[in-house]
């Protein structure tokens, strides 16, 4: 009895934690990033969500609904982040490689991350494969603005 009382009460402390706005996410990984991409999260009809790299807007993936549940999952995590805070739940995100193998993605706005390897290697393929697309997007954009100059 004496555990349950106990684990309620830290629960409830946790929750208070949370609530106030006190709490602060983790220092991120301190591992130097070796490719990156702005992304925006975009709503789209009959809960399709639509990701585009942030600055050109160019698409990167459309998930239908009922398709991509790990990454609504992700994307629900940093909404529920910012509206805790009071921040609009639009806007960009980032999804960065870093160099000891990790992939984080983050939210500027908030400072929370995630390391996609800890949800198992499928779930991490899927925004791997995502910063691909948008690694392509700034090569061929790269050698675009070469043979204009």
């Amino acid at each position: 009895m004496v555990w349950v009382v106990l684990a309620m009460a830290l629960l409830w402390a946790w929750g208070l934690s949370r609530q106030d706005g006190s709490y602060v996410p983790p220092v991120q990984q301190a591992s130097p990033s070796i490719s990156s991409t702005n992304l925006l999260f975009i709503d789209g009809p009959k809960g399709r969500i639509d990701v585009l790299e942030a600055e050109t807007h160019s698409p990167l993936a459309a998930y239908d609904s009922g398709e991509g549940s790990f990454l609504r999952g992700i994307l629900r995590s940093l909404v529920r982040e910012r509206r805790v805070r009071d921040i609009d739940s639009g806007g960009k995100f980032n999804l960065a490689m870093l160099e000891n193998g990790s992939l984080v993605i983050s939210d500027p706005e908030t400072g929370y991350w995630m390391a996609l390897e800890a949800f198992g290697l499928d779930n991490r393929r899927i925004f791997a494969e995502i910063l691909q697309r948008a690694t392509a997007l700034d090569l061929v954009a790269m050698g675009a603005g070469e043979s204009e100059q």
